[in-house]
């Protein structure tokens, strides 16, 4: 057999196979594009951050003078001058930032958080160093013109939350009111974390980015600044000159004890790398387990496809052809297969593309993304996509040219005494042979059965596992709410700017507001929890009445008792300490001496173990705050609305009120919690859709291919006379048969990847969540319908072909 008839009559098997074959190379597109895809990430991320933090002019070093100090317009810029290189700065701006409240109310809607005023150098087209970038449909840039009117851009991150207009009003402490023109992202808020507003602070702290002068206006320090941000000039070391530039402010005289700051220092710039490598490997886990389930399916669907040709390999071997040339037309079909595999590969790699780029650009707000094609993460998919379909066809070819020609042609395995049909003979049914036909082939060919299954199995488990995190989060999050929220989900904290006691003019003010009913008193504090058997953990610890009614931790492990002496740890705390109820930790905290303050070690108790995911939550008794030197010490306020009041009411009345920093629901970080979750899981969203496709075509092909396996069963049937609906409804009850095979072995594998994932991944790259394992109901039945009833209906895409089925001609033995 020569080449050009060989070719001729691969071509030849792609007509008559062609759905097959594209559905194969489809199958290992999206394993290989959803590789690429998501392998790229980290890339993009990497990129992104650099160029949008270039794009602001992220400064190289920023001098914060200590709280509550200030210096006069040009001072600070003055001490620049007295480096040994002065030279080594290459700009360098004035700033005044100022702590305020802002009121954003509108609409019927109360908008009361903490926030920021900046004010900044805008003369010349500044400012040059943290530049405020306008957000797209933003409003208007702020310039020079705009230097004392009382106009601003407001942090955009604060604005999509509640979603406000482009240009509105607000209110800052003192009344004042203050336009702002437009919405805009600084470098320093891509991510807010602030100390006033918490982590997930964009619900709960605002910031107004306004002129230098406006800004002094508003904070009542005129001609006064407090920060001061430089560029360095090219090749400088940035470490050597924190330290030239701390010694000069040092020598000074100007008395602000400033801190010198690097952008790693700021948690913003920090977090935003540091979750790159460990993200990656969380989406390498499920790029590995599409690209998994698709090669599984591929290989299966692709062994069958030659399988079905097993007779006419035989027919081959007994006109005398060799086995190589017996092999090469199968090889040729899986070449096909390879081809396509790999140029769809790149094109489902950019829809892949195409699909993540928005939501990621929704969950990161950044003001420049690349996500461009990567060449090398690219061609690794490529030729995935062009070796799998090649492997997944040499085995079966080296199989099935390894027989005799006698047992290739014979039809007899298909007789129905083979694999483990005998055991219907057990069977005592009072049922027809017809009706016990799906039982039986399922039985009879054990190895198609179990490859069959496996491989829808494969794509049931890939969807569990992907669902399967989307549920294990909400369920994590839903065990957070129910023990922060406990029974007044109406709770609010109402946040102290400095230290008092219960009995101060600040906790008798909140006590004495009309809106205001049940008062609990709260100090918070950092501490960092340590035992013999883990490592360190920092921790937010909390002072509370472990008695009181308003809200106390419950105890999941342990008592929780009002007077208690121990402490009450998050599980995922205890366990990471390897500790429990009844064993000592070491607790380092803060102690009054004097006038100031020191930490010191304290052996404690695990009282109780609390059921909150976020081992961070650590609470004692308030009776302990003697110990700690501060008795009846309070920074905060657990409180309830007055009977006809309502949140709101609570907000209004005492925002403003001297020594409030901040009035908050509990709820809100749990809804920017939820908030970042939904955008989180909008990449599972995308992913379960090629999965969900994955998943059809795995099925489509099942079915196609066990059409031409089982051709002359059908045919034999039609020939004793059965109509084709009892014949497509045989074939469905096998096929749905052996869906509910695949389908079980899915949701279990599923959920060993879930677990698995969680107890390794989530808990290196999210250390201080303790993630719950759930699988919920709905998701299992998402698994039922696409691997039972998807695959029982593949039949049905066979119709066609038995309405035009040649029965004398299927029935022919030799060809």
């Amino acid at each position: 057999m020569g080449p050009l008839l060989m070719l001729r009559w691969a071509a030849r098997d792609l007509r008559r196979r062609w759905p097959q074959v594209v559905a194969i190379a489809l199958i290992i597109s999206i394993g290989t594009g959803i590789y690429a895809g998501l392998g790229s990430t980290a890339t993009w991320r990497r990129e992104s951050n650099d160029a949008s933090f270039e794009l602001l002019g992220m400064y190289d070093l920023r001098v914060r003078a200590t709280e509550g100090t200030d210096a006069a317009v040009g001072e600070m810029l003055a001490v620049l001058g007295d480096l040994p290189r002065p030279g080594i700065v290459a700009t360098a701006e004035e700033r005044l930032i100022a702590a305020t409240q802002v009121d954003a109310s509108a609409a019927g809607r109360t908008i009361l958080v903490p926030g920021r005023v900046v004010g900044m150098d805008l003369s010349g087209g500044g400012p040059h160093v943290n530049d405020v970038h306008l957000a797209e449909g933003g409003g208007r840039d702020l310039t020079a013109a705009d230097g004392g009117r009382p106009v601003a851009l407001l942090e955009r991150n604060f604005a999509d939350h509640y979603g406000l207009p482009p240009e509105g009003a607000v209110r800052v402490a003192g009344g004042r009111g203050v336009d702002y023109v437009g919405i805009g992202l600084a470098p320093e808020y891509f991510l807010v974390t602030t100390e006033e507003g918490g982590f997930f602070a964009e619900a709960n702290f605002a910031v107004l980015f306004t002129s230098l002068a406006t800004a002094q206006d508003l904070a009542g320090r005129p001609g006064r600044v407090n920060d001061l941000v430089l560029r360095l000039a090219p090749g400088v070391d940035r470490s050597r000159a924190a330290a030239e530039v701390e010694s000069a402010f040092a020598a000074s005289g100007a008395g602000l004890g400033v801190t010198v700051m690097q952008p790693e220092d700021e948690d913003a710039y920090r977090l935003l790398y540091d979750d790159i490598e460990s993200d990656q490997r969380f989406w390498n886990i499920f790029a590995g387990l599409i690209l998994a389930g698709a090669t599984f399916g591929a290989f299966n669907l692709a062994s069958r496809m030659v399988e079905a040709q097993r007779r006419e390999i035989g027919v081959g071997m007994a006109l005398g052809w060799t086995r190589r040339r017996l092999a090469v037309r199968p090889l040729l079909v899986g070449a096909q297969i390879a081809l396509l595999g790999a140029l769809f590969g790149v094109a489902m790699g950019l829809i892949a593309v195409a699909a993540l780029r928005p939501v990621y650009e929704g969950f990161l707000p950044l003001p420049v993304w690349h996500t461009g094609i990567q060449p090398g993460v690219f061609a690794q998919g490529a030729v995935l996509g062009f070796a799998l379909p090649l492997l997944a066809t040499a085995w079966p070819v080296w199989r099935a040219v390894r027989v005799m020609p006698v047992d290739a042609i014979s039809t007899a395995h298909r007789a129905g005494r083979g694999g483990l049909a005998p055991l219907l003979r057990r069977l005592r049914w009072p049922v027809s042979a017809f009706r016990r036909m799906p039982v039986g082939n399922v039985l009879r060919a054990p190895r198609r059965t179990v490859l069959t299954a496996l491989g829808i199995g494969a794509a049931v488990t890939t969807l569990v596992a992907i669902l399967g995190m989307l549920d294990s989060f909400a369920a994590t999050l839903d065990r957070h709410d129910r023990e922060v929220l406990g029974a007044h989900p109406d709770r609010m904290l109402v946040a102290f700017d400095g230290l008092g006691t219960e009995d101060g003019p600040g906790v008798e003010a909140v006590r004495g507001a009309a809106s205001v009913g049940e008062v609990a008193p709260l100090l918070r504090t950092g501490a960092t929890l340590r035992s013999s058997e883990g490592d360190d953990i920092e921790v937010l610890l909390e002072a509370v009445d472990l008695d009181s009614d308003l809200w106390a931790p419950t105890a999941a492990e342990g008592t929780v008792a009002a007077g208690s002496r121990g402490i009450v740890l998050a599980r995922k705390a205890a366990d990471d300490l390897g500790a429990g109820p009844g064993d000592t930790v070491t607790l380092e905290h803060p102690v009054r001496r004097g006038d100031g303050f020191a930490l010191v070690e304290t052996p404690i108790e695990v009282a109780a173990v609390h059921p909150n995911p976020f081992r961070f939550s650590a609470y004692v008794d308030r009776s302990l705050l003697a110990d700690f030197g501060v008795p009846a010490a309070v920074n905060g306020l657990y409180v309830l609305p007055a009977a006809g009041h309502d949140v709101a009411d609570v907000q209004r009345e005492l925002f403003g009120l001297e020594g409030v920093a901040s009035v908050q629901p509990v709820g809100a970080t749990s809804q920017v919690v939820e908030d970042s979750l939904a955008d989180f899981a909008a990449v599972f969203r995308v992913l379960e859709a090629f999965v969900l496709l994955l998943a059809l075509l795995i099925a489509y092909n099942a079915a196609s291919i066990n059409a031409d396996e089982r051709a002359r069963e059908r045919a034999t049937l039609f020939a004793f006379g059965l109509p084709l609906r009892r014949v497509v409804a045989l074939e469905t009850a096998e096929a749905a048969l052996v869906g509910v095979l695949g389908t079980a072995v899915g949701v279990a594998a599923g959920l060993l990847v879930v677990r698995w994932v969680v107890a390794t991944t989530v808990s290196n790259t999210m250390p201080d969540i303790g993630m719950d394992v759930a699988i919920s109901g709905g998701t299992v039945l998402l698994a039922v319908v696409l691997g039972v009833v998807a695959v029982a209906l593949g039949p049905l895409f066979t119709v066609r072909r038995l309405r035009r089925m040649d029965i004398p001609g299927t029935l022919r033995v030799v060809e």
